[in-house]
């Protein structure tokens, strides 16, 4: 199919960058980078896909890459052409998407017993049913909630997007979300070490603490799980100076954002955080309950296979 000729605006433009897949031909010091990128990808292939600064930090640590937002910049601008060019996979790289909301239906009553008998093979019970409290994961950066979701999602805990609580609407319905549990909410925290991050969730904290309230429900904790002074130095992770923008509270020498930690050591700490609040007993007993229901299911809908034939 080729290429629509003009633009929907209607506007004309002297430059555009490429579109689609493209052939690409790098010179020899950008192949380097993305050489190193794939060996970066390679090594935590069982934690894509990655963000772009998550590989930023990987770089800097295993490559000795430039730590300045001129070297992060050109490698956006690597990763782009690399991936059209096939030779990064698409789904390794994890950008922040839009939001989309289908229609539903079926194409026909086989395909809607096919996605029930898939369902049924992956049936577990609720995992956090029996906990005497409720556990949430906040992250601020989004593009990292697939990775840490995929280890709070074996303790049945779910993971939110923190980086929109600014927002009087996103807090308010967070305040809803905790007060309608009958039992105490935990959140747990993961952002940045940095006035912004900081700040982000103090504010937060306090807001829908106070819409709790309000509601006549327990007031919910609140945990910092990273990024902590105490892991930027077990871990030694690379530091830059607060941004003279950024005068949220007290002034702070040193800041370091959550990715960079590896995947292997940001997964560790969620997972131990976890771990730490929930009842590992209670969770066992969900997890034995779903395999139990699970069989009883596909054996009801086996015996509805024998009826059809």
């Amino acid at each position: 199919m080729s290429a629509p000729c003009g633009t929907v605006s209607g506007r004309t433009y002297k430059r555009t960058r490429v579109r689609g897949f493209a052939d690409w031909a790098p010179r020899p010091h950008v192949l380097a980078l993305v050489d190193q990128v794939r060996a970066v990808l390679d090594e935590n292939r069982a934690y894509l896909p990655m963000t772009a600064r998550q590989v930023f930090y990987r770089l800097v640590g295993a490559h000795r890459y430039d730590k300045t937002e001129q070297a992060y910049a050109r490698l956006l601008e690597t990763l782009n052409r690399a991936r059209r060019a096939r030779l990064i996979p698409m789904h390794a790289i994890r950008d922040d998407g839009g939001t989309s909301v289908g229609a539903g239906g079926w194409d026909s009553p086989a395909q809607f017993w096919r996605s029930v008998r898939r369902t049924a093979e992956s049936y577990t019970h609720a995992l956090d049913d029996g906990q005497p409290i409720a556990v949430e994961l906040w992250v601020e950066a989004a593009g990292m909630v697939p990775m840490v979701a995929r280890v709070a999602g074996e303790f049945g805990v779910t993971t939110y997007s923190s980086g929109g609580f600014d927002s009087v609407t996103v807090k308010y319905e967070a305040a809803q979300r905790i007060s309608w549990r009958d039992t105490p909410t935990t959140v747990l925290h993961l952002g940045d070490h940095d006035p912004s991050g900081l700040s982000i969730l103090d504010s937060a904290a306090a807001d829908i603490s106070a819409f709790v309230d309000d509601m006549g429900a327990p007031a919910p904790t609140f945990a910092r799980l990273a990024v902590t002074a105490e892991q930027i130095s077990r871990y030694r992770l690379p530091s830059a100076p607060q941004k003279a923008t950024d005068r949220r509270g007290e002034h702070m020498r040193h800041t370091v954002q959550a990715e960079a930690m590896s995947p292997t050591e940001l997964t560790a700490e969620v997972r131990a955080a976890i771990r730490a609040v929930v009842d590992l007993d209670a969770l066992d007993a969900a997890r034995r309950r779903g395999e139990r229901e699970r069989a009883n299911i596909l054996h009801h809908l086996a015996d509805l296979d024998t009826e059809g034939e």
